[in-house]
């Protein structure tokens, strides 16, 4: 794709993110999304097929986005602190983009499209930092790790973000710690 096209879809994805954020729970359309990005509707429809493409698109980025900043935050070495690190990163992020996170929340189709991402970056770390393990474990692992933090991040959606991401992260991090002491292995 060219630069300009690049810039073009970048200009759209920023405009229904904003919208997004400003809105709270009223969902844009595409309307509002071309009023604000400043494209033409023809325009669009050259990149997205329909809104759905573009809200997918989105998803994609931003799961993206967290792998990045995990990759660029977390600590050194295989042990808890390292991946606690990862688990800040991700609510930093939510909470930064909570409405657009909560709207995403909204579709099944939406949350899986955020989620594969990051499961297979945390397959992917997880083969490199536990080589000696089965990988089929390791997938599992890493999908109900995925799972765990995500339904974590859910409820604290559903709930309005009622706790800080500091305390969130320690919320994680300790219910973590209690589900593992149930199957022994703290």
């Amino acid at each position: 794709m060219s630069d300009y096209g690049e810039k073009t879809r970048a200009r759209i994805k920023d405009a229904l993110e904003a919208l997004v954020e400003e809105g709270g729970n009223k969902k844009p359309t595409v309307s509002d999304v071309l009023s604000r990005s400043g494209v033409a509707r023809s325009t669009f429809y050259v990149y997205y097929e329909n809104f759905q493409d573009l809200l997918e698109e989105l998803a994609a980025d931003y799961s993206a986005q967290i792998i990045r900043l995990i990759r660029e935050n977390r600590g050194a070495g295989t042990g808890p602190d390292s991946y606690r690190d990862a688990y800040r990163v991700f609510i930093d992020f939510v909470a930064k983009h909570r409405n657009t996170y909560a709207m995403l929340l909204k579709s099944p189709k939406l949350e899986q499209v955020f989620l594969s991402g990051i499961r297979e970056y945390l397959y992917d770390q997880y083969l490199a930092d536990f080589p000696q393990n089965d990988p089929e474990l390791l997938r599992y692992s890493a999908d109900a790790c995925t799972s765990y933090v995500y339904s974590i991040l859910r409820l604290w959606a559903k709930n309005g973000f009622d706790k800080t991401p500091e305390e969130l992260g320690d919320v994680l991090t300790e219910s973590i710690a209690i589900a593992t002491d149930l199957f022994g292995e703290r």
